[in-house]
């Protein structure tokens, strides 16, 4: 891991630089979050992408307050696919953080559908109850997007279930 978070903090290559990050992710610890951290507000949208995607790989499933915030930072990104990014890590972690679950939630009005379906998803991780009615307001998956979509939809409806049944 040393290796790559000195690599990262010398790389220029966008490119190189983002997959550098990306082999962060089964580094869970203080050093690669500190490598994620440093590029939060980089100018490549793959880096940001990179890193959001990084934060979301703790193994104890917390977070630091650096990296709730960043993630804050980046689930408001121009990218969509950074927020996208970003959404999926806010729902693999951080779990009962108001503040992030908020975030998310705010992304259930979000112009692109697959910005909604994450947001979805990320909430039904946290059992948030907004991820219902997000799921309602979707529908069924699209046809051409029915693998991809059922996946995120169907933990709102799990959720739903297990709400209805215990």
């Amino acid at each position: 891991m040393a290796a790559l978070t000195d690599w990262s903090a010398e790389e220029t290559d966008n490119v190189v630089l983002a997959e550098v990050l990306h082999g962060l992710y089964s580094s869970a610890g203080p050093r690669a979050e500190e490598a994620l951290l440093a590029y939060v507000g980089h100018h490549d949208a793959g880096v940001r992408r990179a890193v959001a995607a990084g934060l979301g790989t703790r193994s104890d499933f917390t977070l630091s307050d650096e990296a709730r915030e960043a993630l804050l930072v980046l689930m408001s990104d121009p990218d969509t696919e950074v927020r996208i990014a970003a959404c999926l890590s806010v729902g693999a972690v951080g779990n009962g953080d108001l503040a992030l679950t908020d975030a998310m939630a705010a992304h259930l009005d979000h112009p692109e559908r697959r910005v909604q379906l994450v947001a979805v998803y990320g909430l039904a991780l946290h059992n948030d109850e907004r991820c219902v009615e997000g799921a309602d307001r979707l529908g069924q998956p699209r046809p051409g997007f029915r693998n991809e979509e059922a996946g995120y939809l169907d933990a709102a409806w799990r959720y739903q279930w297990r709400r209805d049944h215990n």
